[in-house]
């Protein structure tokens, strides 16, 4: 972050900024809200950065991404209203454009098929709501390539800034790999069951492909599919949808925990993750409006693999541990009253190891 313009009482405040700590560790997209943020705060004067400086680095963040119109806004706002755009950004505007139309149009049969709700119900009521039964089906014109267009296209809109409908087509996509609980029929139809030869052995063989319920119900996962889950707590993020995040970290770490087990991340690879999410999980803990996230994040921060994360790539995140930590106690000591100081103590001993 810049450096502040002058020694004044804000300085004090942007010498414990850590936005430059933290920002490694984020989605680049996860930058443009802290960036506002920080101008909310050079606004009221609570700490002393450039707000040019500021919007300058903004438009440094915005060149990987698709907001060309965006940038174009920012680019104005430095070098001033009438200034030529560069012709470099009218290129990448239209370049975004004609890959926009060619990933549209690749995944278009398969978009149809989503939106089709009847027709998806009864692939999902046969059990053939999968890449394999799909893509075999030649009637719905849909092969594996379509499918990865699709995933594609997620992932286009969310560099384009529509974070809405990133996450409602990876929802799609994750449906693909899952098997939740199938609903059980109404009494009639168990009649009907008995009629049939229906019995409580069919409903035990569908309760076994369940899927696992921390990871929206994936049968498997794999290291692309992690990456899935990465978009999916991202775009629940930046909708600021706090409950459904919430959500959605637990699947990445249940994802995360899975495939360490089974060897399919290397230590190194599952430390360098666990430090992502731990970064990550701040947006979702201290806006969790039920009153338990903090609770939460004590918990996850110090657990024994995530506190090793803290200790060897960010000791900085110890500065929110003790927030939370301090804030908690004193939750606790309005629910309990004299009889919390025990928790209390206990959470600062945890928070000392």
């Amino acid at each position: 972050m810049t450096a502040p313009t002058d020694a004044t009482p804000a300085t004090d405040a942007a010498a414990y900024d850590l936005t430059s700590n933290i920002s490694p560790y984020l989605d680049l997209h996860m930058m443009f809200p802290l960036l506002e943020y920080i101008d909310s705060l050079i606004s009221s004067g609570s700490i002393s950065y450039n707000a040019m400086d500021v919007a300058q680095a903004r438009l440094e963040l915005l060149k990987p991404t698709h907001m060309v119109d965006y940038a174009m806004d920012i680019y104005r706002e430095v070098h001033g209203e009438n200034a030529q755009i560069p012709q470099e950004m009218e290129d990448q505007k239209a370049g975004v454009f004609k890959k926009l139309e060619e990933l549209k149009d690749g995944q278009a049969a398969f978009e149809e098929l989503c939106r089709n709700e009847e027709a998806r119900a009864n692939l999902v009521s046969s059990n053939q709501w999968n890449v394999q039964s799909i893509t075999s089906n030649a009637s719905y014109g849909i092969t594996a390539e379509t499918i990865d267009n699709y995933y594609k296209f997620a992932k286009f809109n969310f560099d384009c800034g529509d974070y809405q409908q990133g996450r409602d087509m990876i929802e799609n996509y994750l449906s693909l790999f899952a098997s939740p609980p199938k609903q059980r029929k109404e009494d009639g139809d168990d009649e009907d069951d008995e009629l049939t030869g229906g019995d409580d052995n069919r409903n035990a063989s569908e309760d076994e492909k369940t899927g696992n319920p921390n990871m929206y119900y994936l049968t498997s996962v794999d290291t692309t599919l992690l990456q899935v889950l990465w978009g999916k707590l991202s775009c629940e993020i930046l909708v600021e949808d706090w409950e459904e995040a919430a959500v959605a970290l637990v699947a990445v770490k249940s994802a995360i925990e899975s495939l360490a087990s089974s060897s399919k991340l290397s230590p190194l690879d599952a430390l360098h993750q666990r430090t992502w999410l731990l970064h990550w999980s701040l947006f979702v803990f201290w806006n969790d409006a039920s009153g338990k996230g903090l609770e939460s994040m004590v918990d996850l921060f110090t657990s024994e693999k995530y506190l090793q994360a803290i200790t060897t790539h960010a000791p900085h995140l110890l500065r929110y541990l003790t927030a939370a930590v301090l804030l908690c106690k004193r939750r606790a000591a309005k629910k309990a009253g004299n009889n919390s100081n025990a928790e209390g103590r206990r959470l600062l001993r945890d928070l000392v190891k």
